[in-house]
């Protein structure tokens, strides 16, 4: 842990990481420069670490090689005790056994040396290489990581992700959320206001923990054959962010979906000769809910225009007026079925 933030053991992890960042950054002059720059220092990093390491690695082995040479050629002897000689014999012998002692010694000295080396030969801790298998691992690691970003770059630069043309290559690298799947939610076809479309459209890709490159490439999905016929229109790199696209759906729908009613559309809403009460009552609420703004007198006073063949509730209305559209709903609702009980009391 760096602070709050999750880091990986390996430098080759955390350089990977660093460049799958770097990816996802917008793909601007500025940003492209920064990333261009920060990419070209890492890929000098890594490879300098994997030079360091080689290096590190051979200079280890020299040493250890040279230790275990010294320490073969310089074993303590073997314990013993040797005889005395007395000065007589030491005198009479210096001439007849000098140099005999000389070669003697030598002759030794050789065997002694020879044996050893048998049995350094015979000892596998002489033979095995001092290697550490650690550092040979993340070595390869390191270098297959460079190797792989390396590849990946030059990938991207020959081909461009898969998706929309109408997509820039930047806004086409998403990595998709596991299980990703949105459900319940109906496509567009139109006539819906866009603006309050999208928006549940955004919520729906945030709960299933997507983020906006999630939104963008699959927002295609959730069209219908209008919205297909516009986005695949569009020219190729039409789009780099998500807010781009966004705003264009708007402008391009906002002006062909069914637009809000105002208080003059409420106001044509008129009993008929004949019409039950409550088919009146439901058309005008169906109109009502289609106009976001409007005042609770100006709905009142619209329903009491439009009862032409039903004065007795007309009257009940202008007697006692009610003060919000849900007080004027259930006195209406009231009178209809105190309406329709006395005129069943009647049929019986």
């Amino acid at each position: 842990m760096v602070g709050n933030q999750q880091v990986f053991k390996t430098p080759s992890a955390n350089v990977a990481v660093v460049m799958t960042n770097l990816d996802r950054l917008p793909d601007t002059p500025e940003y492209q420069d920064v990333r261009t720059n920060i990419r070209a220092h890492l890929i000098a990093a890594m490879g300098q670490t994997a030079n360091l390491l080689k290096r590190v690695q051979a200079v280890s082995y020299m040493e250890v090689t040279s230790d275990q040479t010294h320490r073969g050629r310089t074993s303590p002897r073997t314990g013993g005790h040797r005889r005395s000689r007395s000065p007589i014999n030491n005198q009479r012998k210096d001439t007849h056994c000098d140099n005999r002692g000389r070669d003697a010694g030598s002759y030794h000295e050789q065997r002694r040396r020879r044996g050893q080396e048998v049995n350094q030969d015979r000892d596998l801790r002489y033979n095995i290489p001092p290697k550490d298998v650690r550092e040979r691992i993340n070595r390869r690691i390191t270098e297959r990581a460079v190797h792989e970003n390396v590849r990946c770059i030059e990938y991207d630069a020959a081909h461009a992700p898969p998706g929309l043309k109408q997509f820039s290559s930047h806004l086409r690298q998403v990595v998709w959320p596991r299980n990703f799947k949105l459900e319940k939610l109906k496509k567009y076809d139109g006539k819906e206001n866009p603006e309050n479309w999208i928006t549940l459209y955004e919520i729906a890709v945030r709960s299933a923990a997507g983020d906006e490159h999630v939104m963008a490439n699959y927002f295609p999905v959730v069209l219908d054959q209008a919205g297909h016929q516009w986005l695949l229109g569009l020219p190729e790199d039409s789009f780099d962010s998500w807010e781009e696209l966004r705003q264009a759906f708007i402008d391009n729908f906002i002006a062909t979906c069914e637009q809000p009613g105002n208080k003059y559309d409420l106001e044509r809403i008129r009993d008929r000769k004949n019409e039950p009460l409550r088919d009146y009552i439901r058309r005008f609420s169906d109109m009502h809910l289609k106009i976001p703004k409007i005042s609770h007198d100006e709905a009142i006073l619209a329903f009491i225009k439009g009862l032409r063949f039903h004065e007795a509730l007309r009257s009940k209305l202008l007697h006692k007026r009610p003060t919000t559209v849900a007080e004027l709903l259930a006195t209406a609702k009231n009178y209809t079925d105190a309406d329709d009980a006395e005129s069943s009391s009647e049929k019986m």
